[in-house]
């Protein structure tokens, strides 16, 4: 009797384990089905955000920057073409790449100001020579120019050369400025043929032929004989041809005129 009661109790606390069971197996369930309702209804409701907040206009674009050279006009033109997508879709590495098209824009910084402001900084190029005909140099050795009948008209030395020489001709010529300026005399032209001959230009128009080879070692050898001889009477020379191995040859104004 005592064996079929407690058989009795082992078959009833089973069947209350598989009930137990089976009631936590429905609530984990329930417990996942509530999660994945959350989740559905938080990504449906940043759905929804999302689109409002796409909606939201550019209410005002402001620029800053010093403005010498760059159109105002022309940027907002520029700019003008992508704000139809909204404030949050504007796409600010575009709107930079479209203003740095800009002859005079060096650089164009683009950011978001909450809730509905555009700002771009312009940092406007900076031309330290005038390359070739109507082309300008800029600190980086980047030939860029203006804009058709917009000469630049700034106090620049004139730097000409070969296709891809813009970097060494900026080297040269501050090296040369340099050599130079200790005896106070201006490096006002400097160019270098498709053959790689050099020719200078300094203060009253003098022309100085460096050739070829060296011609740094050449403007140094013509320094030398300027402070020799030729400081006094420097007002009427034309032309010092340093082509030659030790030497130098000298044309007077006097001469050129007569001939």
């Amino acid at each position: 009797m005592a064996a079929k009661q407690n058989r009795f109790k082992h078959s009833r606390g089973g069947e209350e384990k598989r009930r137990m069971g089976s009631r936590r197996e429905w609530g984990r369930i329930f417990n996942r089905l509530l999660l994945l309702s959350a989740a559905l209804g938080f990504v449906y409701g940043v759905e929804k955000l999302g689109e409002r907040l796409d909606g939201i206009p550019v209410e005002r674009v402001v620029f800053a920057g010093d403005l010498h050279h760059v159109n105002r006009e022309v940027l907002v033109e520029r700019v003008t073409s992508h704000l139809a997508v909204g404030y949050l879709g504007l796409d600010l590495p575009a709107i930079q790449a479209e203003l740095e098209q800009e002859p005079w824009v060096y650089r164009a910084v683009v950011e978001r100001l909450w809730p509905r402001e555009l700002k771009i900084t312009i940092v406007e190029e900076t031309p330290i020579a005038v390359w070739g005909r109507g082309g300008l140099l800029n600190h980086r050795g980047r030939i860029f120019e203006p804009e058709e009948g917009r000469a630049y008209r700034g106090d620049l030395p004139v730097l000409d050369g070969p296709e891809g020489s813009a970097l060494e001709m900026m080297r040269q010529y501050r090296l040369m400025s340099q050599l130079l300026g200790d005896e106070n005399l201006q490096l006002n032209t400097l160019e270098m043929s498709a053959r790689g001959s050099w020719t200078a230009r300094i203060e009253n128009d003098v022309e100085l032929v460096l050739g070829r080879q060296e011609p740094l070692e050449k403007l140094r050898r013509f320094l030398w004989v300027y402070r020799q001889s030729l400081a006094a009477d420097f007002a009427k020379v034309a032309r010092v041809d340093m082509r030659y191995v030790n030497g130098l040859a000298v044309a007077w104004a006097e001469q050129q005129n007569k001939g």
